[in-house]
């Protein structure tokens, strides 16, 4: 059996807008093993398109390919993969090398692709320089090659990748003469060894070196001459009809993702400092709220007494009603915020799904603001609570299973129904309510007799005690003596306060400066991915399944990110002396920050990359190997 069989091929290109191009028009074709052919005609009469189905770079619109007894198309994925990775060795009028990097990391790539273990790739690399008379170029840059040696270290990779077939598109189009020469009799060789070689060429010169001439032109195959059966007394090459599946190894995966990193040193070197800079920004936020927590407490000290609270019974003369509280408080100088609480029998609170024991509360005023309550609000509420709403304790809604606010529904309070307003999440004055009820305002109060009535009162700062003064005239002018007064000092509380505010103002920055970095890095991994098109394309004609092309870009990603960690790390801690000493304040450094230096650098760098590793993966080869 031929070891390549078309029938039938066509290719034909569409786009919107414009006509359908044939590029070809029902080819057949047979090649057999040992064959040297070459394919000449016209520029744009379908040669590398019919090299790109060869090589499974693409795939015919119709028609089939049979290559090695085996139908094969380009979009089997991870089969078409491996079958470029053992049986098809490429040579590109364009060479396609690992830039900046040493020779042996371009002839070493198919075999990396293939799990090859690193002491049979040494001797596999080194034995195919050796055979095209560069074997003491191994460690030289390919950047510092000429265009002869640099066809001929391609020419290693197909030698070392042992491949049947090889496909060469203009090999000596870059070429002067005695290198393209010298390029051919490598391909000769290659094909005196077993090798099936395919070569498209515009050159008669090549062309004369081939046993067997395709020409092609408009789509068609237009003559075959030279075709015989002598290829039969050839050594054929032998390869595994089923490929063993072995993916390429991680440490493998990281040596080549930082050699890149370090062959494109420039913009390795921006999107490190993207990256450092984010770190930097991380760090001195962490270090300078560690700095400042040791020196703010001297400072509020003196603005720690908020809280004021006083408690009476409507049974008293002249108290004022509990529905007036709230606004004759909120009246005197220096009261940010008051409510009244009156506390309920225990009842029975529900919905539809459960039923708790609980002791409800009734609040008027603002709650929210006197109580230091955290509230998720529903998404129709606004203002103070009103009568026949409710908030309810989020320990208390997950026991009675509440649906969503965003439905308005509904408890049962004793039978009386009241809408759930909102969520209380937190509560600092009176953390017991996070497992209860509050409603709004009653009439029925006092119509079963008096009751005792707490009112809450928030100050501001260092306001506290005129406050505390004021207030038991203000709740009962005649008998003040009757109101029991509190103003507690809660210093732990502002203190971790103040300190959360700076907190949350710095972190909130840093998150700025994280998203900013991410898109920044994004765009620049992006752009280096577009310039790298040739070698993304060079690589997945070597083997690259699409999932490793987005593997190498994410881990070159986290790499610079990693690197760009370290050095944000100097940058943040050189950034925090500056400030404390600038401060009189005495520095801390936390030995936690070195992990999270790393690990902010890794998540910033890898997450720079996601975006471009998907665009790198979901690159066609044959769009751009000619990039």
């Amino acid at each position: 059996m031929a070891l390549i069989q078309l029938r039938g091929v066509r290719r034909t290109y569409s786009s919107a807008g414009r006509p359908d191009v044939e590029a070809l028009r029902g080819i057949d074709l047979d090649i057999e093993q040992g064959e040297f052919v070459a394919i000449v005609g016209p520029s744009g009469g379908g040669k590398t398109t019919l090299m790109n189905i060869l090589g499974l770079l693409d795939d015919a619109t119709e028609g089939t390919y049979v290559l090695d007894g085996d139908e094969t198309r380009a979009a089997d994925g991870h089969r078409a993969a491996s079958v470029r990775a053992h049986k098809i060795g490429f040579v590109f009028q364009a060479f396609h090398l690992l830039e900046a990097r040493p020779a042996f990391d371009s002839v070493e790539l198919n075999l990396l692709y293939r799990g090859v273990s690193r002491a049979e790739r040494e001797a596999r690399v080194l034995s195919g320089l050796e055979s095209v008379g560069l074997g003491d170029r191994a460690w030289q840059s390919t950047s510092t090659l000429s265009g002869g040696q640099r066809q001929r270290i391609a020419i290693a990779r197909a030698i070392a990748a042992d491949a049947k077939l090889i496909l060469a598109d203009e090999p000596t189009g870059n070429l002067d003469s005695v290198s393209a020469s010298r390029v051919l009799d490598e391909l000769e060789r290659l094909n005196s060894d077993g090798a099936t070689v395919i070569v498209v060429t515009h050159s008669s010169e090549v062309a004369a070196r081939a046993r067997r001439v395709i020409h092609i032109a408009d789509g068609t195959l237009m003559s075959d001459v030279g075709q015989t059966d002598a290829v039969a007394s050839r050594p054929v090459r032998e390869s595994e009809h089923e490929p063993r599946k072995r993916r390429i190894r991680l440490p493998d995966m990281l040596r080549d993702a930082w050699a890149s990193v370090l062959s494109r040193k420039y913009p390795s070197i921006g999107q490190g400092l993207a990256v450092a800079i984010a770190v930097a920004l991380t760090i001195t936020t962490l270090g300078l709220s560690a700095s400042a927590r040791a020196q703010v407490s001297a400072t509020f000290d003196a603005h720690l007494n908020r809280e004021v609270s006083a408690t009476w019974s409507t049974g008293v003369q002249n108290s004022l009603a509990p529905e007036d509280v709230s606004d004759r408080v909120e009246a005197l100088s220096g009261v940010d915020a008051a409510a009244v609480v009156v506390d309920l029998d225990v009842s029975t609170v529900s919905t539809f799904a459960e039923a708790r024991q609980v002791r409800p509360h009734v609040a008027i005023g603002d709650i929210e603001g006197a109580a230091r309550l955290s509230i998720d609000d529903a998404p129709w509420h606004h203002g103070p609570l009103r009568s026949g709403e409710a908030y309810i304790g989020d320990l208390l809604a997950s026991d009675l299973q509440l649906s969503s606010l965003a439905g308005a529904p509904t408890i049962l309070v004793d039978g009386v129904a009241y809408v759930v307003a909102g969520v209380i999440t937190e509560s600092s004055r009176l953390p017991l309510l996070r497992g209860e009820v509050v409603v709004g305002p009653r009439d029925d109060l006092t119509s079963r007799g008096p009751i005792d009535v707490t009112m809450l009162a928030v100050t501001s700062s260092g306001a506290a005690q005129q406050v505390a003064r004021q207030l038991p005239a203000t709740l009962n002018p005649f008998q003040p003596e009757k109101v029991s007064l509190a103003a507690p000092t809660d210093a732990t509380q502002l203190r971790g306060q103040i300190e959360q505010g700076v907190q949350t103002t710095l972190t909130a920055f840093t998150l700025l400066a994280l998203i900013v970095a991410v898109a920044a890095l994004m765009n620049a991994t992006l752009l280096a991915v577009n310039a790298r098109r040739g070698e993304i394309g060079m690589r997945k004609a070597l083997g690259a399944r699409d999932r490793q092309i987005g593997a190498l870009i994410t881990l070159e990603s986290a790499c610079i990110g990693i690197g760009g960690g370290v050095v944000g790390l100097v940058l943040g801690m050189a950034a925090i002396l500056v400030v404390t000493v600038s401060q009189r304040w005495a520095p801390v450094f936390d030995v936690v920050l070195l992990p999270v230096a790393i690990a902010v650098g890794l998540i910033v760098g890898a997450g720079g990359g996601g975006l471009a590793s998907i665009r790198a993966a979901r690159l066609r080869p044959a769009e751009n190997l000619r990039s």
